[in-house]
């Protein structure tokens, strides 16, 4: 088997007719290296990524966790509400679980930047949990 000089490594087909080779320098590898390090990555300066990966931290990871969290836990409240085979008395631990989420929520929240928009999430599902709670311990639901 003969190993044509003009076919280049990678390429499925061979030379273009009438194509110029260009010449490759030096090792084009640290070159393109070069230019990543100096400028970050070649032609993709003004693209804007929606969520850059250093704004992603354990602690953001962890409110939207819980924010996701107790907004099922609300959905699941909402339902035992809706249910008329549910008592007040066997829907009681599902207030008292939302209490302890709306703590765990808050302890969350102060983690994050004032600027951050999770932050005003976490605000709104911390004041729906706490609207539920003052409800169902000041008795709106009875009668």
């Amino acid at each position: 088997m003969k190993i044509d000089p003009n076919v280049l490594i990678g390429t499925i087909t061979g030379k273009a007719a009438g194509a110029k080779q260009t010449a490759v320098t030096g090792n084009v590898f640290e070159d393109i290296l070069k230019g990543v390090q100096n400028t970050g990555a070649p032609g993709i300066q003004n693209v804007h990524a929606p969520f850059a990966v250093e704004s992603l931290n354990p602690q953001k990871i962890k409110a939207l966790s819980l924010s996701e969290q107790a907004v099922d836990m609300l959905d699941s409240y909402a339902k035992s509400l809706s249910d008329p085979a549910q008592t007040l008395k066997q829907i009681a631990p599902v207030v008292d679980e939302l209490e302890a989420m709306r703590s765990s929520i808050l302890e969350a929240r102060s983690f994050l930047a004032d600027s951050d928009r999770l932050k005003g999430v976490m605000d709104d599902v911390a004041s729906a949990i706490n609207t539920e709670v003052l409800k169902f311990r000041r008795g709106d639901l009875i009668g």
